[in-house]
């Protein structure tokens, strides 16, 4: 017999041109909360798509009343695609998941036994716990670790995967939380987690099982260069918020690096 859970979930998944796989992953997405006998709906949050995804998800959403299509006719970005999804939620948790599958819904279980005393649940692909290592390209393995140390350095505090785009909240804190960002981009999940610390919201970081997606849309030299830009103008528009008086995050006042990086880019921006 199936066991029955008290979890009632929102599932929010960003799609963009996703044709290929959009139903496939709809689909499974919906095959384990029905097996778990969740309370649950499935909000795609649809981005500005120009071949057949829109009809594929229309087709899904008439056939099956947890599915919520919201979409834009213009591209938002990722970021903002779930921003504007998030609020539509209904349930008592809200999470937000890939349509590839990179890691399978089953992984949200981890996610709820561990969000009870938390507001913010997270996937960690570089913790790993006692699970396996991820097996994916050598140059991934590095790129992720000097984002993750680049993040760290700049925000001082111990999330290790900030971009991980697995994770799951308690509805009460999605409204201050996803109002007022900024990245619409791939660092959007990592500014998410800079306004989390800086509401005092409590974060848990947890291992998941990953498997590496081959099918990249966008070169890794052009992403990485994208997500350093965002994250760098995310960590500006902070520090003028901390120089306000205003708790972003726990920089030491009179740090020489602070002011170094902070003049830097104001120059920069003036040219």
């Amino acid at each position: 017999m199936t066991e029955k859970t008290d979890y009632n979930i929102s599932i929010i998944v960003p799609v963009h041109n996703e044709e290929l796989r959009v139903e496939k992953g709809i689909l499974r997405i919906c095959e384990y909360f029905d097996g778990r006998k969740y309370d649950y709906e499935i909000i795609i949050a649809e981005d500005g798509s120009k071949d057949k995804t829109v009809k594929i998800i229309r087709e899904l959403e008439k056939k099956n009343s947890r599915i919520k299509v919201i979409s834009s006719s213009n591209r938002l970005g990722k970021g903002r695609a779930i921003s504007e999804a998030m609020i539509h939620a209904v349930k008592d948790f809200v999470g937000y998941m890939d349509v590839d599958l990179a890691a399978d819904p089953m992984e949200f279980e981890r996610l709820l036994q561990s969000i009870r005393e938390y507001d913010i649940a997270i996937g960690s692909r570089l913790l790993r716990g006692s699970l396996p290592a991820i097996e994916r390209p050598f140059y991934r393995t590095v790129t992720s670790f000097f984002y993750s140390r680049f993040y760290r350095i700049l925000f001082h505090n111990s999330i290790v995967d900030p971009q991980c785009g697995f994770k799951l909240f308690k509805k009460e804190i999605v409204a201050d939380l996803f109002s007022g960002i900024k990245t619409t981009g791939f660092a959007f999940d990592s500014e998410v987690i800079v306004k989390a610390f800086s509401l005092n919201l409590k974060i848990i970081e947890i291992p998941i099982i990953w498997s590496h997606e081959k099918a990249s849309k966008l070169k890794v030299s052009e992403q990485m260069q994208q997500m350093g830009k965002e994250l760098i103008m995310i960590w500006y528009n902070a520090h003028i918020q901390w120089l306000k008086g205003e708790k972003i995050y726990p920089q030491k006042r009179g740090s020489s690096f602070g002011k170094l990086l902070f003049w830097m880019i104001k120059i920069s921006k003036k040219d």
